[in-house]
């Protein structure tokens, strides 16, 4: 049922942006503003410098998570596997990638420390989405129906409570293990990391959408980012290919942005990250050889699991 439901959703995603692209694509003005960004390296140095600290603040806050243990080295290389391997496959085998490469590089620490400290990271990934979303539809002048916000944080809870009960035994589990990692000052470190991560990924779509030539806040970026990642739950393409535009067009279209800029801005930022993924995907591939049979590994574990 949850596989069906998320398949159904994930179609009508890709069916909107089907019919965006019929409606909405400009190549012209897509070239021109990928023109316009390739030859202001201001803006290029903003956005991939605000990116790679995400990616480091994460992978900080992944290493404070496992006590220090772990060389900084091995959580960069895992999450830049992670990366490349979400955007070139249809399914999410990043986290079996990170998973692997922990498990690899440091022979301290257990295969089951490298899958709970990849959950844990990946739910509290997920809250702080989820978070960021709901406080935008709560405070920031946007077109949504006060009753709408109720139900939603209505049917928020009750799904929450569903899967609960449903997993309580696991729930419980990783509640222990996460109570041992956040307590004193490590874990406010950890969650702060995590945050900020996500703040300095907005990067990317802020200075693509004012390179672009509309307005939007900083803060209105932060929500358009998060509401789109959040949105990645339904990935059933490479790298999340139609889900990702669809929903960052309606993101950025409740903040005022014209449909035709929307779909521009959506598609580039993408493009970006996609090749953003091949640079450090590559630097990883090279620091850190993987073999092909892990990787199919990965693969699989993932593909099984859907």
């Amino acid at each position: 049922m949850k596989t069906s439901f998320k398949k159904w959703i994930s179609i009508l995603l890709i069916i909107a942006f089907l019919i965006m692209t019929f409606y909405l694509l400009d190549v012209g003005m897509i070239m021109g503003e990928i023109k316009a960004i390739i030859t202001n390296p201001g803006i290029l140095l903003f956005i991939f410098t605000s990116y790679s600290f995400a990616f480091l603040a994460r992978g900080v806050a992944w290493k404070l998570y496992l006590n220090s243990r772990v060389r900084l080295s091995t959580c960069m290389y895992g999450l830049f596997y992670s990366l490349l391997l979400n955007h070139l496959l249809p399914v999410k085998a990043g986290d079996f990638a990170r998973i692997g490469v922990m498990k690899a590089r440091e022979p301290d620490i257990t295969g089951q420390e490298a899958f709970n400290s990849v959950i844990v990271l990946r739910v509290m990934d997920t809250v702080i989405l989820f978070g960021m979303a709901s406080a935008g539809l709560a405070f920031l002048k946007l077109p949504m129906n006060g009753k709408l916000l109720l139900w939603l944080g209505v049917i928020g809870f009750v799904l929450t409570l569903l899967l609960y009960y449903k997993f309580q035994a696991f729930f419980k589990r990783q509640l222990i293990i996460m109570k041992n990692a956040f307590t004193g000052w490590r874990g406010i470190w950890i969650i702060g990391l995590t945050l900020i991560s996500w703040i300095l990924e907005a990067a990317v779509i802020y200075g693509v959408v004012l390179n672009g030539g509309s307005s939007i806040s900083f803060v209105q970026a932060i929500w358009v980012n998060s509401i789109t990642v959040a949105g990645q739950i339904f990935q059933i393409t490479p790298g999340g290919i139609a889900s990702y535009e669809a929903i960052m067009v309606f993101a950025l279209g409740a903040n005022g942005i014209a449909a035709e800029n929307a779909y521009s801005a959506a598609v580039i930022t993408h493009g970006l990250k996609y090749l953003f993924s091949f640079i450090v995907g590559g630097i990883a591939l090279a620091a850190y050889p993987v073999p092909a049979h892990l990787l199919r590994k990965w693969t699989r574990e993932r593909g099984n699991e859907s």
